[in-house]
């Protein structure tokens, strides 16, 4: 007599591995508090430099904010509207450069260029206007910078540009009531001493340089999130 056999149970089935999730963009806050560490640690006479190779590779996002209204505008940034041709025009620089950086910096000597960004009152962990008791405090900030350091071998066609304008018609709805976002994004880059951010001590406040390879510079209304304009050539 032929017993029925039990059929063979189905395999099953290898578990997939985890696709892994690209790393959020560091923001405005964490930038600020990275090179808070990374100059207390100077100041201390600390390494940081484990701590500095986790930043390899991140990618950030900075909003700096500019021409608030109540505040008086920087040459570096600042924009304006025609009322008449419903025209809005903005300027603003790259304003950290190499004579920014203090030249008994050793580090810089392996360069030839900076191109950055610096970071209008670091006090402020969120992108937006002070009130005006607050506004005129920046005298004895420390300077913080987003920048890319170019050295002669790199080529020159593909850095950022050091000057950027903006004009575009808009609505007279549309007119920024709250100042507009300078957009910053690119990914941290290793500097010649293997690390990524370098502070050093300056004639006043001390100095520190998120050094980055810079992606996409844009500027946005951050009341309606408008893209005004963006820049990403290099």
């Amino acid at each position: 007599m032929t017993q029925n056999r039990p059929a063979p149970a189905p395999a099953k089935p290898k578990p997939q591995p985890a696709i892994p999730l690209p790393e959020p963009k560091l923001e405005r806050e964490q930038l600020i508090f990275t090179a808070l560490r990374a100059m207390s640690a100077v100041a201390l006479g600390r390494d940081d430099s484990a701590a500095q190779k986790q930043l390899k590779g991140r990618e950030f996002e900075l909003r700096l904010r500019f021409g608030c209204p109540g505040v008086p505008a920087a040459k570096a940034r600042s924009w304006s509207y025609d009322e008449k041709q419903h025209a809005l025009r903005a300027h603003f620089d790259a304003d950290l450069s190499a004579e920014s950086v203090p030249s008994s910096d050793l580090l810089l000597r392996g360069y030839e260029g900076v191109v950055g960004f610096t970071i209008a009152r670091p006090l402020l962990l969120s992108p937006g206007c002070p009130t005006p008791e607050f506004a005129a405090v920046s005298a004895t900030e420390p300077t913080i910078a987003v920048a890319q350091l170019f050295t002669s071998q790199e080529s020159r066609v593909q850095r950022p540009e050091k000057a950027y304008d903006l004009t575009k018609v808009i609505a007279d709805s549309e007119k920024p009531t709250q100042g507009l976002d300078l957009v910053i994004s690119g990914r941290f880059h290793e500097l010649s001493d293997g690390r990524v951010v370098h502070c050093a001590a300056n004639d006043g406040p001390p100095a520190c340089i998120l050094a980055a390879k810079l992606d996409r510079v844009a500027i946005e209304n951050p009341v309606t999130g408008t893209v005004l304009g963006e820049w990403s050539q290099w």
